[in-house]
């Protein structure tokens, strides 16, 4: 058994040798240099998230943020307790912060900049960002080299693009700074060229109850073997650890529990790969934990960086590394300055500045004087840790004219730079955030391109007040947001549709918003499989009341003689569902159709006339759906043959029992329905029907014949897909008490309960026909017209050869025969098949057919076949020809081209020869004398290819 080491917690007071680095949020999305105000990404507290930008708020105290989501009008104030984080792309190139040190302050904050003036209780720097800032000393806990950040290695996530993704890349999305997934198993990595001695600081989030494994410290291969033995961090089921496992030895550092984490990790890691030497640190800088493994068999130093979600979701929020000449020795802080040069050696004693090249350390007995590019550390005379806190919010507070409420909030900013600031807005005015820091004497501006993360450090749920409006979620692209949409009688620009989200005041939707509110998540459509297994339990369960019904006694009696059954009940006209070519699929009762359209009544249009261009179907009884028929039969239905061009069909009717019958529809009545087939009128009791869908020849790709939408043209236009399945669309006018009322081009004034509603979808163009919905593929197409080839193609000594199809299965069909019975390819297997497919009007076909005749004559009849297959003509003019030319095949009936198509046969005359085991041997496209002989060769070789079984 592999035995295991559990760290203990550990804080220490002075680090000496500090090297620090930033802990940046980072962009996955590149942006151009030029683009000063990118959208970023806000999180709150519960999930939700929502694109955006800071906005300029009000709020002097620091208990709101406001942020602009572009399609919304106005910003939202969002309670700062409500919001876990927001984090924005960097500029490209990016430049870390200017600055000679690194100024590692309480609370994990830091700053950039060189040294001018130090005494007993401040420390004097000048920063590029801000200029010449005031610190109190006992805020500094160490300062470091930074000198303009020139040892990053690697600082990202970056692009999802950048990294190898084991699986679909789809599973990973981004947003503001952060990599991130959702699904199980999910798994990246990237090579960042991690060198020997390293400084990592990452933070991950996640939702709900956690499952991943970040590793550090793969192979180039990203191999199993190298992720084993790295540096990981896993979820050990209430516990995040850090650990390290080895052939014979393991070692684990505890980061925290889930439940104290609250769905935010950061990690702060100086590692020694090649001597298997780890310290941790805590987002404030103290040190959690050290381990130093046996590294004689692993002394490689390995490159990549490993992230793998096993159950749940995670998110890679950033990740930087820094370059380090040796991890820190620790030590206990000294009562005084202690200074650690690059040679290691240390000076103990009072800092003195000279200026910003020259710095010297008083000791008891004497002066030494340093350069400062020499300089490795500073840790500053000490303090009690326990107080610390306390020491600088004190300090602050008496040193900040501006202190009071919200000087210690707990919210921390981050910049693209790396600086990081902890406390409290004051304003965000154009484009400026005014902080008043926990460390710093007074205010400081940031400008908000600057602001690569900021987070909050105690963030809670927020409480609503009891609400009459339908709480939904509002998904948009790249965020949602729980919330409700509220009544805008009164409050209706620029659109009417005002949006409350959880624990902020409402805002009203702009004309360019796309989304879609759910209230509950609609169901998927039935499967084949389903619908099979529902309608099996269905039938059983009808045979179950017939032999209940046909039983004995008193009940039954009373039950047929009153009850609900095929003798006694009278028929209800109930409302069904009509669908629109638009997508609009509305409850109504039909009442009638002729020339002028379908006349039918519905609860939620006051419209009774459409003309029949705009239908897709209707459905006359429960639980229709749209028909499920083989390919074949399908491919059938939906050609039109040449000779019916001029007549086409324009309907299919399905009968109750499931029957299909296409033709031309003439009328409906109350009693009876009446269609047009082959230039005959048949009636239809209505009654055995069960839809009508209309064969469209082609979607519209233009607005022509579309109604004018009038003054809405410009308004905000939704579709809601309803509980019951049937969908409606209009442009808002209004929402009064949660009732959606509004204008359809077609359908005029129109209502919609949002109680009835399941997904709300907003912004869509409501004239566009929707192709991908029910009966949306029920589109005629012309069967193809053949083409007689030019004189002489066909020949050559390897004609009949340069098909595509020449050594593939033929293709099978069954048609009519001209006298009766049918003709199906694949009944045919023994034998070989000759197919001649011909037309009357086709000069060629008809000089080739005689041809043909006679050579496949020359063959015993019962191991060849000669079919001719006819395109797309009726009998008449067929027997008419047959008897001018003098002679008798058998000829095969395609009415439909169906054959033709799959045969390939754009071009006529084309003989096919196909072999005993139903594969094609040649294909020949024209005729011409050398017909004859090609087609004897053809088969006589196809003949010897396959001998008889």
């Amino acid at each position: 058994m592999i035995p295991m080491i559990r760290q203990k917690n550990a804080a220490v007071s002075i680090v000496e040798g500090w090297l620090a680095i930033v802990f940046l949020a980072l962009a996955v999305t590149i942006v151009r240099a030029d683009d000063t105000n990118p959208t970023g990404q806000l999180r709150l507290v519960g999930g939700d998230h929502l694109p955006g930008k800071l906005a300029s708020s009000n709020a002097s105290n620091g208990d709101r943020i406001a942020w602009q989501y572009p399609h919304f009008a106005s910003a939202i104030d969002f309670p700062t307790h409500s919001v876990v984080s927001g984090s924005f792309p960097p500029p490209v190139p990016f430049r870390p912060a200017a600055g000679q040190f690194v100024f590692d302050l309480f609370r994990g904050d830091r700053l950039f900049g060189s040294v001018l003036e130090i005494d007993e209780w401040s420390i004097r720097i000048d920063t590029d960002s801000f200029g010449e800032i005031l610190l109190m000393r006992s805020a500094v806990r160490r300062i470091g080299p930074w000198r303009d950040g020139a040892s990053i290695l690697f600082q990202g996530p970056g692009p999802v693009q950048k990294w190898t993704v084991d699986g679909n890349q789809d599973d990973w999305v981004q947003g503001g700074a952060e990599l991130r997934t959702q699904e199980s198993g999910a798994s990246v990595y990237r090579n960042v060229e991690l060198s020997n001695v390293i400084q990592v600081e990452a933070e991950l989030s996640w939702e709900g109850e956690p499952q991943f494994v970040f590793v550090i410290g793969v192979d180039e291969k990203n191999s199993e073997e190298s992720a084993a033995s790295a540096y990981r961090v896993e979820v050990w089921e209430n516990d995040v650890v850090l650990l390290r496992e080895l052939d014979e030895v393991a070692q684990v550092i505890p980061l925290g529990s889930v439940a104290d984490l609250d769905g935010q990790l950061s990690l702060l890691l100086q590692i020694n790969q090649n001597d298997g030497h780890l310290v941790a640190f805590s987002p404030r800088g103290d040190k959690i934990g050290e381990f130093e493994l046996p590294a004689n068999e692993y002394p490689d130093v390995r490159p990549g960086l490993r992230l793998t979600n096993q159950v749940g979701n995670v998110s890679l929020d950033s990740i930087r590394v820094q370059r380090l000449s040796d991890l820190l020795s620790y030590r206990s802080r000294e009562k005084q300055d202690s200074i650690v040069l690059e040679d290691g050696t240390v000076h103990v004693g009072q800092l003195r500045i000279i200026d910003a090249e020259e710095w010297e350390v008083v000791t008891e007995d004497s002066v030494y004087r340093m350069r400062t590019e020499h300089v490795s550390a500073v840790s500053l005379k000490g303090f009690d840790d326990a107080d610390s806190k306390d020491d600088v919010t004190g300090v602050v507070a008496n040193a900040s004219p501006a202190g009071g409420d919200g000087s210690s909030s707990g919210l921390q900013i981050i910049t693209h730079g790396g600086i990081r600031l902890t406390g409290g807005i004051r304003s965000i005015e154009d484009g400026r955030l005014t902080l008043l820091s926990d460390a710093i004497e007074g205010t400081v501006e940031i400008t908000c391109d600057q602001i690569g993360r900021f987070s909050v450090a105690d963030p809670k749920p927020v409480t609503s007040a009891a609400s009459p409006f339908i709480l939904g979620r509002l998904m948009l692209p790249d965020g949602r947001l729980t919330g409700r949409f509220i009544d805008t009688d009164d409050q209706s620009s620029p659109t009417p549709l005002r949006f409350s989200p959880r624990g902020a005041e409402p805002v009203n939707l702009a004309p360019s918003f796309r989304g879609r509110m759910v209230y509950r998540e609609t169901p998927p459509p039935e499967t084949k499989s389903q619908r099979l297994a529902r309608e099996k339990r269905e039938a059983l369960q009808q045979r179950e009341a017939a032999r209940r019904a046909k039983q004995g006694g008193v009940w039954n009696v009373l039950a047929s003689a009153f009850g609900n059954n095929a003798h006694n009940n009278r028929k209800v006209v109930s409302p069904r569902s009509m669908y629109l070519r638009s997508g609009e699929v509305i409850p109504c009762v039909v009442q009638s159709i002729d020339e002028n359209g379908v006349r039918f009544s519905s609860e939620i249009t006051g419209q009774t006339l459409l003309p029949e261009d705009h239908m897709r179907a209707i459905q006359f009884v429960a639980d229709c759906r749209d028909p499920e028929i083989e390919v074949a039969r399908r491919d059938r239905l939906l050609t039109v043959p040449r000779i019916r061009k001029k007549n086409r069909p324009t309907h299919l009717i399905v009968a109750v029992n499931g029957d299909i019958l296409r033709c031309r529809l003439v009328s409906l009545s109350e009693d009876t329905l009446v269609v047009e087939t082959r230039l005959e009128k048949i009636e239809i009791d209505r009654s055995v029907l069960a839809q009508i869908i209309w064969l469209n020849a082609e979607e519209r790709d233009s607005d022509d014949g579309e109604p004018d939408a009038g003054e809405n043209a410009n308004g905000l236009a939704v579709r809601a897909v309803l509980r019951n399945g049937n969908r409606m669309s209009m442009f808002i006018d209004r929402l009064h008490e949660s009732v959606l009322i509004g204008e359809h081009p077609l359908l005029g004034e129109s209502k919609i309960k949002l109680g009835d509603v399941n997904e709300l979808l907003i912004g869509i163009d409501i004239n566009q026909t929707e192709r991908d919905q029910p009966y949306g593929d029920w589109l005629l197409k012309d069967a193809p017209e053949p083409i007689i080839p030019e004189a002489g193609e066909g020949g050559g000594p390897n004609s009949g050869k340069s098909s595509a199809l020449v050594g593939k299965p033929a293709p099978d069909f069954t048609l009519d025969l001209l006298d009766g019975g049918k003709f199906s390819v694949a009944d045919q297997v023994g034998k070989v098949v000759v197919l001649d497919f011909w037309a009357t009007w086709c000069g060629p076909c008809l000089q080739a057919m005689p041809v043909i005749e006679h050579a496949v004559s020359e063959f015993d009849s019962d191991d060849v076949r000669l079919v001719a297959v006819n395109l797309q003509e009726t009998a008449e003019p067929i027997r008419e020809t047959l008897d001018r030319l003098k002679i008798s095949p058998e000829v095969a009936l395609d009415i439909d081209g169906v054959a033709a198509a799959r045969y390939q046969a754009d071009a006529i005359p084309q003989t096919v020869v196909i072999d005993r085991d139903g594969k094609i041997t040649r294909l020949f496209v024209g005729g011409g004398p050398a017909l004859a002989d090609q087609l004897r060769e053809a088969i006589t070789e196809t003949l010897e290819a396959t001998p008889e079984k």
